[in-house]
């Protein structure tokens, strides 16, 4: 059934490999400001079709996605203690640390600087 499901998403208009290189291009471009309709544009659709068909495959919406790879790219480069987390927010692609912190808190349960102590 599971096979059927994914024939039919991949008739809909985003199939599988499409589906890899939007999130690969989510990945190679997270430290930017990076929009739902500048992705939806690189891949030559709306950005509501867009949406639409990456939440039925991947069970998360892009924004989602998004923040969940800032936040995993956030984890290895606080492991390494030596960038500042100010850096770090910058590299991820927040404009304001305090907004990374208040994200990654929510994501994690820990402040940047607690996370990175525990390494």
């Amino acid at each position: 059934m599971n096979v059927e499901r994914e024939s039919s998403f991949e008739c809909r208009g985003l199939p599988k490999h499409k589906l890899n290189q939007a999130s690969a291009y989510i990945n190679e471009h997270l430290g930017e400001d990076l929009s739902l309709e500048a992705i939806a544009i690189e891949f030559g659709m709306s950005k509501y079709y867009f949406c639409r068909l990456f939440k039925q495959l991947m069970g998360i919406t892009p924004h989602k996605y998004l923040i969940q790879q800032r936040i995993e790219r956030a984890k290895q480069l606080l492991k390494q203690k030596k960038i500042t987390i100010a850096d770090i927010a910058f590299q991820c692609g927040y404009s304001e640390q305090s907004t990374f912190t208040t994200a990654f808190r929510k994501a994690v349960g820990l402040s940047p600087r607690a996370y990175q102590k525990q390494f």
